[in-house]
């Protein structure tokens, strides 16, 4: 049986979208910067030390995201695998003054497009981790929103452009089910919905009639499960008290990494409070900035969508 490497690393890019690669003097391949950890450490201080040692630069934790972990043949040590934990270090337009100086093992430092590798790189690099690196595929999206319309009707509209905007990019639509509120607005401005209702909802004949598939499960635990399962991301419009439990299960959820789809807010004006009390949490040390960091909110559908095509999670709590 093949041993196994565990590694931890770091991705950073430049402008252009390259990758900074690595090559030790050891190895003719390219591997992003990172390496093995020191008895007792985690994989967020392996990668912060390994990157500081091997190309001089120094990074905050708060500031990373998590891509995965990923594991492919070894490129240095044959017949075993590697397992590298990686992280993704914050868009370009915060790192103008980037400049690796390698040390150490490291014999060569260079930006490689992912896309069109120039230089020779590591199975790992090639066949996991560069793949991983485009925007995500969001085929469903799970919406969350209230069962009434509400007082201001800008929220109405927004529900309604929302679901027209799934449409438009050929996304379905995952909800409740319902054909009241904003629910309803949403599903009919989508093409393609699927709805997730309890027994004891379907009672009442509140479900929306153009649903491609309804499906009933028996409790509203079951119900916020099964519509974070069938989705590849999760959006919250204006609503009310079901609308926040199903927003704080996920986003709890995300924090600890039982998942790592991106989560929308929908209308800034209506969520403004909730930032508020979040920023406050964060303040008060409940919340850590980078979980902060990682909420989209937008008051434009698509400008929404694109935001969590490009989302990376947050690293995840208990890492």
């Amino acid at each position: 049986m093949a041993r196994d490497i565990a590694v931890a690393a770091i991705v950073f890019t430049d402008e252009a979208g390259r990758v900074l690669c690595v090559r030790k003097h050891s190895s003719p391949r390219f591997q992003l910067p990172g390496g093995k950890p020191e008895p007792g450490e985690g994989p967020v201080a392996t990668a912060l030390r390994e990157t500081r040692e091997e190309v001089g630069i120094d990074v905050d934790a708060e500031d990373l995201s998590f891509l995965g972990r990923f594991t492919a043949a070894a490129s240095n040590e044959p017949g075993c695998t590697v397992t590298s934990t990686v992280f993704l270090h914050p868009g370009p337009g915060l790192r103008p003054s980037l400049r690796p100086a390698p040390a150490a093992e490291i014999a060569e430092a260079a930006w490689i497009d992912p896309a069109a590798p120039d230089r020779e790189i590591a199975p790992l690099l090639r066949e996991r981790i560069f793949p991983a690196l485009g925007a995500r595929e969001i085929t469903a999206v799970a919406v969350y929103a209230g069962a009434r319309d509400g007082t201001n009707p800008a929220n109405r509209a927004l529900a309604r452009a929302f679901g027209e905007a799934l449409a438009d990019a050929g996304i379905t639509l995952v909800y409740g089910g319902s054909r009241l509120g904003l629910m309803g607005q949403v599903a009919e401005g989508a093409s393609r919905s699927i709805g997730v209702i309890t027994e004891h909802l379907q009672g009442y004949e509140i479900e929306y009639d153009g649903l491609e598939r309804l499906e009933v499960v028996p409790t509203m635990a079951a119900r916020k499960a099964r519509m974070s399962e069938l989705a590849d991301a999760i959006v919250a419009l204006p609503g009310g008290a079901g609308t926040l439990d199903e927003l704080f299960d996920d986003w709890t959820s995300q924090q600890l990494g039982l998942h790592t789809k991106p989560i929308g807010l929908l209308g800034s004006e209506f969520w403004a409070p909730l930032v508020t009390m979040v920023d406050h949490m964060v303040a008060e040390g409940f919340l850590r900035p980078t979980d902060r960091a990682h909420m989209v909110v937008a008051d434009d559908p698509a400008e929404l969508l694109a935001k969590l095509r490009a989302w990376a999670p947050p690293v995840p709590r208990w890492l």
